[in-house]
């Protein structure tokens, strides 16, 4: 073979080396956006398939049928059902055994203010027309709650007549965790999930940039930026679903103890390893003292930003871990 040949040879075998090298490291980024579980979820994933819109639709198909099992507000659903007396029972399966396992441990630890069992005192309370229900009526809503009252027989869940189960505070972080597995599953290498603010970020190199919500501002102000690579992070403000009524601000999450919004913070930051996690310990600690709530998140893992007011002055109170996360300046 002439020296020409050679060097050709070793050029062309280089050259389809390199080829094939770019080849196996070939990746597919694509993202989609869906209104499903009352909020606009973005999904966005990196995978070496082609087939990425096939997995993007079986992902909303997942999301779909958990919200037909754990809505509380949809028609038709498990816990609608449930709660409607169309089944007197409920079977646990796996999705609700690892969910009322998280619920229960809360209820304990926050001493009753985190409980699910809240859906009489959510439908009494009417924020879409600014109307405060009467004291009778909370006081009666109030006397079904109480996590405590649940019973579990031969795997089916029990509960007391007028007692309505509310997932609402841990579902949506539940079925983002199991999307990313479903994800994972497909051979997606790495993306997130952003289902109205409640996040998880997975297989990423560098940390996204995400955003805390000023809770008192009107024109979508950032009152804190973090840095997160692959946890969850979900946000529970005052800000989100209110009215005012004679100088006092009314909002969505309740304090089961009392029956009236919680009044001990305006907006809980939770970063976990888990969207199930964080989405119930962002409303667990909303509904805790500030001190209480931090000592809780310290106690179990779990990093918290808590911003409540005093005097009229916006502080906040911090996880030692969270201020690993604040947004590093380049």
């Amino acid at each position: 073979m002439k020296r020409k040949d050679i060097i050709n040879l070793i050029i062309f075998v280089v050259i389809f080396a390199f080829a094939a090298y770019r080849y196996s490291k070939q990746t597919y980024i694509t993202q989609r956006s869906e209104f499903v579980m009352d909020t606009l979820v973005e999904i966005k994933i990196e995978t070496k398939s082609k087939n990425t819109e096939q997995i993007l639709e079986s992902a909303i198909t997942l999301i779909q049928d958990l919200e037909n099992k754990l809505s509380f507000y949809k028609q038709g659903s498990n816990i609608w059902n449930f709660n409607n007396s169309v089944t007197d029972s409920l079977i646990i399966d796996d999705d609700l055994a690892e969910i009322f396992a998280v619920s229960k441990e809360l209820y304990k630890k926050t001493n009753s203010h985190y409980d699910i069992t809240v859906g009489a005192l959510t439908e009494i309370w009417d924020f879409d027309n600014k109307l405060i229900p009467t004291k009778i009526k909370i006081e009666e809503s109030r006397s079904t709650t109480g996590h405590n009252k649940l019973t579990i027989q031969n795997n089916y869940l029990h509960k007391p007549i007028g007692m309505k189960i509310n997932l609402g505070s841990l579902a949506k972080g539940y079925i983002i965790d199991v999307l990313v597995d479903h994800l994972k599953q497909q051979n997606v290498i790495s993306g997130f999930v952003n289902a109205g603010g409640d996040m998880r970020i997975f297989g990423r190199e560098k940390p996204y940039k995400i955003g805390i919500q000023h809770p008192r501002s009107e024109s979508n102000e950032m009152i804190d930026i973090l840095d997160v690579g692959n946890m969850s992070v979900v946000t529970s403000g005052d800000y989100e679903r209110y009215f005012m009524q004679d100088g006092r601000r009314y909002h969505h999450i309740l304090d089961p103890i009392s029956g009236y919004p919680s009044e001990n913070a305006i907006s809980v930051t939770v970063i976990a390893e888990t969207a199930l996690l964080a989405d119930a310990y962002s409303t667990a600690l909303f509904l805790l003292e500030p001190k209480d709530a931090i000592e809780l998140a310290e106690q179990n893992n779990v990093e918290a930003i808590i911003y409540f007011i005093i005097t009229d002055e916006i502080e906040k109170l911090e996880t030692q871990g969270m201020r690993n996360y604040y947004e590093r300046q380049n």
